[in-house]
């Protein structure tokens, strides 16, 4: 995937990611900006005036059977209240295509195992 800049702003998600150790912020895509691929990401993204690094998820989340796409990041080294805040973002390397696990727990041991892949593409 090219790596563009695109933008959007910070809403309230389910808390999902949140309650799995992973939380993150739910955006809504700016008028001009769109993303048909789906899955896990490698992400840079600015965010209140700092640059973070973190991890975009793309998806249905089908292991919740959910339904509607959404598109959050887990933002690495980050706790603040963001809520309305504009948000710009550059997609990296796919980590891997959406699916969906057996339970909550296999999620989280594969989330896991996406960030610490993460971690290596950015160095850290």
């Amino acid at each position: 995937m090219e790596e563009q800049w695109l933008s959007g702003r910070v809403v309230r998600g389910l808390q999902n990611g949140r309650r799995f150790g992973f939380p993150t912020i739910n955006i809504v895509l700016d008028d001009h900006c769109s993303v048909e691929d789906s899955g896990v990401f490698a992400v840079e993204l600015i965010l209140l005036g700092k640059s973070y690094k973190g991890m975009l998820y793309i998806g249905t989340r089908p292991t919740l059977l959910l339904q509607d796409k959404t598109l959050e990041i887990n933002i690495f080294d980050f706790n603040e209240d963001c809520y309305d805040a504009k948000v710009k973002f550059k997609i990296g390397r796919k980590i891997r295509s959406e699916e969906k696990f057996a339970s909550v727990n296999d999620l989280i041991n594969q989330l896991k195992k996406d960030k610490d892949e993460i971690l290596q593409i950015f160095g850290n």
